[in-house]
């Protein structure tokens, strides 16, 4: 899929609320008062799906009378809460619906494995950054911000905030959100020991006023907005200073011993179990229900081990096209859930929409009751099988030294029979393919199936080039006489289903591989690549080319922040050679290319090149072991929704549903 993205830059004056604001409760606009994605009823929308309010003005001669969600009322009025007039930005976004203005209430029932285990969906559903990504995965609009523009070579972009932009808890949204964000806590050695991708490209804010903000790069950036709209959505480039400023040492020169006094070895720990890169994070803890939020949703009662509940975010910063405050559905209910169990909650109608770590091997079953579950499926492209680390840095010099040898990544591509395993796993819709770029001009067909025939004669001979001895049982042995055995311990968020593994573990076993195989949880799995104590790892995000466009990292060493690879070589990367392990030329050539990468321009003839040369040093030392890709998604979306349309693309890179606007979606009546 090609890459590109609508930049258009409005820097004259932005008109301020429209006089005459009535302020409502309840009653849906008229499909005739209400122009749509389906009926734009005249509207010429600058962006697509969306309009600014000053703009809908001039071109429908009208105003808008803001409406409240009637679940607010009795806040509003005892006084716990403004009008909503009074809760919105001066400049609102103005929402054009798919189908039709929504109607309020109803909770949003999701599913998860647990928390930090298949949670990035729900996510998505309550998300604001400052851009977005439409549903055709590919076009970047205006959000959060309401316009940006660059300088003419992409080392600078300028953001216009909303006027009168609020917070969750009331508290003004305004430049000094981003600047703390970049300044205070992305640049802080304290909190960073090495400032995280893909920021490590040098940058720091600027506050031009209240709703102006520059983001200055050391190098040329012009992929941010793909990155913030895509793989970046999870994350924001802003963060409440009201809130976290108090547990700062830089605003607060007692936060060290208040923090001290509540238990903590200093202010940094504090300061990190309110703020993480990963927004989830945050509402892990009892006090999540505390941290203001842009989101569509909060959190309104800590976290269980069954279920997170959110609750509507009164402040929240878009209307829709009758003057209704988004979102329609006032509450959002995620449940934790062993995944065995999602086809039968799913079919009794308890799920509202599902597709993260669906496995497609349901389709069949789920398709067959969806009259009775109330739900349609849909089948997105978006997935990748999970492709396959060994570990090369392992603690065991002799498996260091196994796992180091391109004959045994070579023979294991080879002994693996994906036609059958897309047949079993994936009913046959998925195609076999290497771990390479997706859908680029600099990977050819060739590249893409590189050593994924099956052929475990040409494995079994690379494994006896290496000197892997068989032995009485037919199993392979060490250089020093122990039995080989890989010890993969997965989780079935990458896998699907415990069925993957075992079915690669039993061919592997075909050529002398002993393999055993163990399921553990995704927080554990995390924990064991962070601590370098793994065999084989799976961990991966789907290298579409906007998701590479934004995050070369997923192509380079470590691959992951939340699941590194390869962690000392990280090291010895990221401290100039002062700490970890000296890793091979190929891996500091493709940390010059990821580096060189983020600088250039998409589709550039050096960007080209860079591709190219990317590729080839993967295939050359098959660092990652690909196993199927082009694999459908298994969309559960209920009939009792409005406004959800067709997902073109469901996958992590591009936000999941982010793309489909859940604070649009309503509950039919």
């Amino acid at each position: 899929m090609s890459f590109r993205y609508r930049e258009k830059a409005r820097t004259g004056a932005f008109i301020s609320l429209i006089a005459g604001l009535g302020i409502a409760f309840g009653a849906s606009a008229q499909a005739a008062d209400c122009p749509t994605v389906a009926d734009l009823q005249g509207v010429q929308p600058a962006f697509p799906q969306q309009i600014d309010l000053d703009e809908f003005k001039k071109q429908t001669n009208k105003s808008l009378t803001f409406t409240g969600n009637p679940f607010f009322a009795e806040r509003v009025k005892s006084g716990d809460l403004p009008p909503v007039a009074e809760r919105l930005p001066a400049e609102p976004l103005v929402v054009l619906p798919y189908d039709e203005c929504g109607k309020y209430g109803g909770t949003l029932r999701g599913l998860a494995r647990k928390y930090e285990s298949g949670t990035s969906e729900i996510l998505a559903w309550r998300q604001a950054n400052m851009v977005r990504i439409l549903d055709d995965g590919q076009t970047v609009v205006p959000n959060v911000a309401k316009a940006w523009k660059w300088n003419e070579n992409y080392t600078e972009i300028t953001f216009f905030l909303r006027k009168g932009h609020k917070w969750s808890d009331g508290a003004p949204f305004t430049a000094d959100d981003v600047t703390f964000w970049a300044n205070d806590i992305i640049n802080n050695k304290d909190i960073h020991k090495a400032t995280p991708a893909p920021w490590d490209i040098g940058m720091r804010a600027e506050k031009i006023d209240e709703t102006t903000v520059k983001l200055i790069f050391d190098k040329p950036y012009p992929a941010l907005l793909n990155y913030n709209a895509g793989m970046g959505s999870y994350f924001t480039i802003f963060e409440a200073k009201h809130f976290l400023a108090p547990m700062h040492i830089k605003y607060n020169p007692n936060a060290d011993k208040e923090a001290k006094a509540e238990g903590f070895d200093n202010w940094v720990q504090r300061f990190s179990k309110f703020w993480n890169k990963w927004k989830d994070a945050t509402t892990a803890i009892p006090e999540g229900v505390t941290i203001p939020t842009l989101e569509s949703h909060l959190m309104v009662a800590p976290l269980t081990t069954q279920r997170r509940n959110y609750a509507a975010n009164p402040y929240f910063f878009k209307v829709d096209t009758s003057g209704q405050q988004l979102p329609y559905i006032d509450k959002i209910n995620e449940r934790f859930l062993n995944s065995e169990l999602w086809p039968l909650e799913i079919m009794n109608g308890n799920v509202d929409q599902k597709s993260q770590n669906m496995p497609l091997i349901d389709y069949p079953i789920l398709k067959e009751n969806e009259a009775k579950g109330g739900y349609t499926l849909q089948l997105p492209p978006g997935a990748f099988s999970p492709p396959l680390f060994f570990n090369q840095t392992h603690k065991d010099p002799v498996l260091r030294k196994v796992y180091g040898d391109v004959r045994f990544r070579q023979a294991m591509s080879l002994a693996i029979n994906r036609d059958e395993l897309n047949e079993i796993m994936f009913l046959g819709l998925g195609t076999p393919r290497q771990a390479v770029p997706i859908g680029t001009k600099f990977v050819t067909p060739e590249q893409e199936n590189y050593l994924i025939e099956y052929d475990p004669k040409r494995a079994n001979e690379l494994l006896d080039e290496m000197g892997l001895k068989k032995g009485a049982d037919g199993m392979r042995l060490r250089s020093d006489g122990k039995p080989l055995t890989i010890l993969w311990e997965y989780t079935t968020q990458y896998t699907y289903s415990p069925e993957f593994p075992t079915l690669i573990a039993g061919w592997w076993k075909d050529v002398g591989v002993n393999v055993i195989t163990k399921e553990i949880t995704t927080q554990l799995h995390r924990e064991q690549a962070t601590a370098n104590n793994y065999d084989v790892h799976m961990g991966w995000t789907d290298p579409y080319e906007p998701v590479i466009i934004s995050n070369i990292a997923v192509m380079v060493v470590p691959f992951e922040d939340l699941s590194p690879k390869f962690v000392p070589w990280r090291d010895w990367l990221v401290s100039n050679g002062a700490e970890g392990d000296e890793p091979p030329e190929w891996v500091k050539r493709l940390d010059a290319i990821g580096k060189e990468w983020v600088t250039v321009l998409p589709g550039s003839e050096r960007y080209l090149e860079l591709g190219r040369e990317l590729v080839k040093i993967h295939l050359d030392n098959l660092i990652i072991i690909g196993t199927v890709g082009d694999i459908p998604i298994t969309n559960v979306v209920s009939n009792k929704l409005g406004n959800t349309p067709q997902w073109n693309i469901d996958n992590y890179g591009y936000g999941y549903s982010y793309g489909y606007r859940a604070d649009q979606w309503y509950f039919k009546k």
